[in-house]
């Protein structure tokens, strides 16, 4: 895919709360500038103006329609083809008190837009079918996991037109910080914005009383600033919050620290967990299929339900894992990345 000019569309707060979507965003723009294409950037809601002189949209979140759809429909509705980067962590079948949230967020946000947009139609369609519609409509879905697809295709997705990219890390951005050597690392670190989602509360509750002390890195988004309080409150000065850092000062904790563990309910591969392995840390991760894809036996893993101190304190004694950090070098990187997109026959799956 070459000489194009392509619009991104990304959630309104990729700014002030970046996160994995955002880095990925960086890496497919950085790839796509290097063949030739021509970058848009665009945050919030798109008016028809905002699409002219542009080949193809981006758009990424199938999670969050109350963000996502409003791009997405105008795309559609004024002829242009859309790549969807969906970042699906869990079926379309979720129940009530799951989808819930989406839906006031989508009833919201409709009564903010202008009448005649995307509103009109999300103001009568609930969550799960403003995400069946972009599932299924869009000209092509870029996913990051075998097990992300094979969600989607449950669903309803055309299988000739979802193709599998998988996340990766910047090698430039990594050569920055040295990592440090193993006898001076001692820290644990977690890395993610606080929501319940997360379950950052679960391991500072089974780590409660133990010698072992986590550094959290994020901060929340304002729905979940209550949790982020709870978080602090429960800790009783156990552990350390940063609050948000700079990716520059996120992987320079990284390069000192001995294992980054995770304990989501839900997630996808992320990146921060392949910049962790990169700088030679162990990974101690929710056993979950997008994530056991990636690491297979190179990571250790948890049950988020039930938290085993045990285990985590197992995988902060282990030696370094240098299998784990070749092996997300040699598949991880921009590298593979360019070379995804120059096979990637994305135009054939539009036209």
């Amino acid at each position: 895919m070459r000489n194009r000019t392509i619009l991104f569309c990304l959630r309104r707060d990729y700014l002030c709360h970046p996160g994995g979507d955002t880095m990925q965003m960086e890496s497919y723009a950085r790839i796509l500038r290097q063949s030739g294409n021509h970058i848009r950037l665009h945050s919030g809601s798109v008016a028809p103006a905002d699409l002219e002189g542009n080949d193809m949209v981006f758009v990424w979140h199938l999670e969050r329609p109350h963000d996502s759809f409003q791009p997405w429909h105008t795309a559609i509705r004024n002829g242009l083809p859309v790549v969807l980067l969906p970042t699906c962590f869990h079926s379309n079948t979720v129940g009530f008190w799951r989808a819930l949230p989406e839906q006031l967020k989508i009833w919201y946000r409709c009564f903010r837009e202008p009448s005649g947009s995307a509103s009109h139609y999300m103001q009568f369609r609930s969550w799960r079918r403003c995400r069946e519609r972009m599932l299924t409509q869009s000209s092509c879905l870029i996913v990051n996991s075998e097990a992300e697809k094979t969600l989607l295709l449950r669903e309803g997705a055309n299988t000739s037109r979802v193709v599998v990219i998988p996340n990766v890390v910047d090698l430039e951005t990594l050569t920055v910080q040295e990592p440090a050597p193993w006898n001076k690392r001692q820290r644990i670190i977690c890395i993610g914005h606080f929501c319940p989602r997360k379950n950052q509360l679960g391991l500072i509750r089974a780590l409660r009383g133990l010698d072992l002390r986590i550094t959290f890195v994020g901060t929340a988004r304002p729905m979940h600033r209550r949790y982020l309080e709870r978080c602090r409150r429960e800790s009783v000065g156990q552990h350390l919050f940063t609050g948000a850092l700079s990716h520059h000062d996120t992987l320079k904790l990284l390069a000192q620290s001995r294992l980054a563990i995770s304990a989501s309910f839900e997630e996808t591969p992320g990146i921060a967990n392949l910049e962790a392995a990169a700088l030679g840390c162990n990974l101690l991760l929710p056993e979950i299929a997008p994530i056991q894809e990636y690491f297979g036996a190179h990571a250790l893993y948890l049950d988020p339900s039930r938290i085993d101190a045990a285990r985590i304190r197992e995988a902060v004694h282990l030696p370094p894992s240098p299998e784990l950090r070749a092996h997300i070098l040699s598949h991880y990187t921009e590298k593979n990345l360019h070379r995804f997109f120059q096979t990637l026959e994305i135009e054939e799956m539009i036209h």
